[in-house]
């Protein structure tokens, strides 16, 4: 009798995973867990695709591939494709639901290339596009960066230095249009200071650095002093490493 009750378990533990095979066959198989919905998370206003482009772009089998087996690699694949779209969350909600979040990318500038094509440029630096009319139309246009690796590192320079002007600037007084490289004054910003006036700003080569912070505090006080004494500012000069200079414009 000892020896009969290993053996049964054997058996047993054997047609229990039998059973157990052929159910998880069974469900592969079944028709009651084909794919025949997909969800699309709630979109941005702003979003440069909508639920209808990114279930076309997702490509999913629908009623011809069961939940449990469906790719959620390739589809992640051709969603990636799409250069807006930074990254996506899938997740399979049974009976029949694909469900797809779209994380996008999201532009902090536009770059003007040497043969005048725009680009968008994201936080980290990163060149996208194609430019759709879809997308913000307020965005800081950087140019006259040179090709290959030097212009690589003053888009960097120019990105941080647009994240830091963000994070120490008088909202209402300057609003950056465009951030111009030339090789003699490196930077120089354009922004927009009274309806009637645009205002450069000469920020120097070395924008980006840890004295950046400093250098637009200093830049953001000029502004308000000019403001609450309706002074007309024409250009600034400014360096971390030199004082700052005002030429005023005169009123008409």
């Amino acid at each position: 009798m000892r020896r009969t009750k290993p053996a049964a378990t054997v058996i047993l533990s054997g047609l229990v995973m039998a059973f157990a095979i052929a159910g998880l066959v069974a469900a592969l198989h079944s028709p009651l867990f084909l794919v025949r919905v997909v969800e699309v998370s709630d979109q941005p206003l702003d979003s440069p695709l909508d639920p209808r482009e990114v279930s076309e772009l997702a490509a999913v089998p629908l009623a011809t591939t069961s939940l449990f087996s469906l790719d959620l690699k390739s589809i992640e694949k051709r969603l990636l494709s799409n250069q807006w779209v930074r990254d996506v969350v899938l997740t399979k909600r049974f009976p029949q639901t694909l469900a797809i979040q779209v994380i996008y990318r999201q532009p902090v500038a536009l770059l003007q290339g040497r043969q005048g094509v725009l680009k968008y440029v994201d936080g980290d630096g990163s060149l996208f596009g194609p430019v759709t009319l879809r997308g913000r139309s307020d965005l800081p246009l950087i140019h006259g960066l040179p090709q290959g690796a030097a212009g690589e590192k003053l888009l960097l320079q120019a990105v941080e230095a647009l994240r830091s002007w963000a994070a120490h600037s008088w909202k209402t007084a300057n609003q950056v249009s465009q951030l111009v490289w030339d090789e003699e004054e490196g930077f120089t910003a354009w922004t927009a200071f009274e309806p009637s006036y645009r205002v450069s700003v000469i920020l120097g080569p070395d924008v980006g650095s840890e004295a950046t912070p400093e250098l637009f505090t200093r830049i953001d006080a000029v502004f308000q002093y000019s403001v609450s004494r309706s002074i007309p500012v024409r250009q600034i000069y400014a360096d971390a490493n030199k004082k700052i200079v005002v030429r005023t414009a005169r009123r008409s």
